[in-house]
């Protein structure tokens, strides 16, 4: 029994040298690995420490040069010639090469220019007349005006040494003469003779008195009217022809064109409105007007109808 319990303490003392050893190999082993590590980490720490520190590489920056500032441009003064002339080399009276205008300057200077104007036709029968001031720039001088026939004309006068420019022209011409010259003006005035063979037919005639700031009909109040002057005007020219007859009389027209012919007349005076006209009518015209404006309608009805 003794000899029993011997082995069990025998035993348990070999257990617990074992157990011992045991747990010293561990904490041996663990502490070996912990001194690798520390080792390792201290040769790496040296092994970091002994590489050479990288310079940076310095990049030489070039300064940009400062532009040059570039002088202000001072323009060229240039010359200028005033240009003039002598007002004293064209006063009195010019004509045109066809002896058809007429213009006398009354007064000129180097600033502005006063002159009649005035043409004829080759007949000496007609003519339109106007009294012009312009201003003068350099050797030229633009004008406008409005002639006794109502014709608008534009245009200008060149002076160069001593020889005078004309030139004038109208728009649209209200009359069968009206301003329309271009040509270098002389002294000398060309005489104009009337051709006395020319008759003109009554077409010619019509066209010509349709063309003029006169009547189509200027006895159409103390005669009757025939059928052959009558027809030679187109139906747009016998309803102003009619109309010419009410217009003496001082009526008032609404028609836009009716009113704007009538007022380019220098003889027309519009004064009495057409309501009250048009009322009194029978007592205003004579027999011969009545009889004229009756044809002149019923012409004017059958030129329309043709497309006359």
């Amino acid at each position: 029994m003794r000899r029993k319990n011997r082995l069990k303490v025998l035993l348990v003392i070999l257990v617990s040298i074992f157990i011992m050893f045991s747990a010293a190999a561990l904490l041996l082993a663990g502490f070996q690995k912990s001194e690798r590590e520390a080792q390792k980490k201290k040769e790496a720490m040296a092994a970091l420490e002994s590489l050479p520190t990288a310079a940076p590489t310095e990049v030489p920056v070039t300064p940009s040069p400062s532009p040059t500032p570039r002088p202000t441009a001072t323009p060229t003064p240039i010359p200028k010639e005033k240009v003039s002339f002598n007002p004293d080399d064209f006063w009195d009276y010019w004509y045109s090469t066809d002896g058809l205008v007429t213009i006398n300057i009354y007064n000129i200077s180097q600033d502005s220019v006063s002159f009649s104007f005035s043409q004829t036709d080759a007949g000496q029968t007609q003519s339109v007349s106007a009294d012009v001031t312009a201003e003068v720039a350099g050797t030229a001088a633009a004008f406008s005006f409005t002639d006794t026939a109502g014709n608008a004309v534009s245009g200008n006068l060149t002076f160069d040494n001593g020889q005078l420019y004309l030139r004038a022209t109208t728009a649209e011409p209200v009359s069968s003469v009206y301003p329309n010259v271009s040509c270098i003006m002389s002294r000398t005035q060309v005489q104009l003779q009337p051709d006395p063979t020319v008759t003109p037919t009554p077409a010619e005639q019509a066209q010509n008195t349709a063309e003029t700031g006169e009547y189509f009909f200027p006895e159409s109040s103390n005669r009757y009217l025939t059928d052959e002057e009558i027809s030679a005007y187109s139906s747009d020219q016998l309803e102003l022809a009619k109309n010419e007859i009410y217009a003496r009389h001082g009526r008032q027209f609404v028609t836009d064109y009716i009113a704007d012919y009538f007022n380019s007349k220098s003889w027309y005076q519009g004064t009495i409105d057409p309501d009250t006209f048009d009322a009194e009518q029978n007592s205003i015209f004579n027999e011969y007007e009545l009889a004229n404006i009756s044809k002149i309608a019923e012409w004017e009805e059958q030129k329309a109808s043709q497309g006359n």
